[in-house]
């Protein structure tokens, strides 16, 4: 599969994982993690990539939940690669369902930009497009690079329904991978996914380490600011990109910490939990001067309360949404005067359907 000089640094990618650190210009790094259609922004793929090029310390297993076609994985894997303390030992440790996310004929229209770009040739894109399952396609964006190597794959997707949490084996391959070095959470797409993978991975989780997650600063997932501020003895906000929000493990943890402060369902954890939880993601943002994380806090509540069926106070609480303060964030104000969140399995919440 050819891959273009202006597009693909793969010059510039270090031979074998334990290379020394590479120079590598913005405009040529920027080229290359742009290149995987993604839901993620320029700006958290780069942040991604510095980050395991420079913050991180080399070592151990990398967790990725929910790559999609991989662009996280890229950005990740790439910086894994290129830090000059990463060990014989370092993998990324990767999970997604791999499949019904896209028809095949959607699926082949999102990779058309590869195909321009001479990544692929139109009949490989096609061809790897068949169905709906896209394990091939991600294995052939990725497999031809030097950091590649570093990158396990799991078809092994998370519970979705509380039900299914005692049942899942989802992540049981990394009980003998030793101490986690990162977490990347893109995948945990409903509380009980977030349940399950917080009390398998937190524990397992060395002091000290990155708990980033994607969509903390997305209106839909409340499910994450949730667990932020449940387990926030143990996570330490440290910084954000776009709606990509990065914590730290201040402290080891075990499973029975997550159990206690994070229940099963967001029934559970009941209407005061999410006052409380809104009302800190609030004043903390306010403090940082982080404009999106203010109205995160507001719409995860919203959110929250529709969840549990609380729909007048949701509606109250988004009638005193201050909308020309947060006019820079309109897609997402908009997005949730149309649905303010979903059910397990991906069904929106509707406010007709609520009333």
């Amino acid at each position: 599969m050819s891959h273009p000089a202006s597009t693909s640094p793969a010059a510039l990618e270090p031979a074998e994982p334990a290379a020394p650190l590479t120079v590598l210009s913005p405009q040529l790094r920027d080229a290359f993690l742009n290149q995987i259609p993604s839901e993620t922004s320029p700006g958290e793929r780069a942040y991604l990539f510095e980050y395991f090029r420079r913050q991180w310390d080399g070592t151990g297993a990398v967790v990725e939940i929910g790559p999609f076609l991989g662009g996280t994985t890229r950005a990740i894997a790439w910086g894994m690669a290129c830090n000059p303390r990463v060990t014989a030992g370092a993998a990324l440790h990767t999970f997604d369902r791999f499949a019904d996310y896209y028809s095949a004929e959607r699926l082949r229209a999102t990779i058309e930009p590869m195909v321009r770009d001479g990544v692929f040739t139109a009949p490989e894109a096609t061809e790897l497009c068949r169905g709906a399952n896209f394990e091939r396609l991600f294995h052939a964006i990725h497999s031809p690079h030097a950091y590649g190597k570093l990158v396990h794959l799991h078809n092994s997707p998370l519970p979705d329904r509380a039900e299914e949490i005692d049942d899942t084996t989802a992540l049981d391959c990394l009980a003998d991978q030793g101490e986690l070095s990162a977490l990347f959470i893109d995948g945990c797409k409903s509380w009980a996914s977030t349940h399950y993978a917080m009390k398998f991975l937190l524990p397992r989780l060395r002091a000290g380490a990155p708990v980033i997650f994607q969509d903390f600063g997305w209106y839909t997932c409340f499910w994450i600011s949730s667990v932020a501020h449940a387990l926030r003895e143990f996570l330490t906000e440290v910084e954000h990109v776009d709606a990509t929000y990065v914590f730290r493990l201040t402290r080891r943890m075990t499973e029975a910490d997550v159990v206690r402060r994070f229940p099963r369902t967001a029934v559970e954890a009941g209407e005061v939990f999410f006052a409380r939880a809104a009302k800190a993601l609030d004043t903390r943002s306010r403090h940082n001067h982080d404009l999106r994380g203010e109205l995160i806090a507001q719409l995860h509540h919203v959110a929250a309360l529709m969840t549990i069926g609380r729909r007048g106070a949701a509606v109250d609480l988004l009638k005193s949404l201050d909308v020309k303060r947060y006019a820079a964030f309109a897609d997402m104000i908009r997005g949730c005067l149309k649905s303010p969140t979903y059910l397990p399995g991906g069904k929106a919440i509707l406010w007709r359907e609520a009333a």
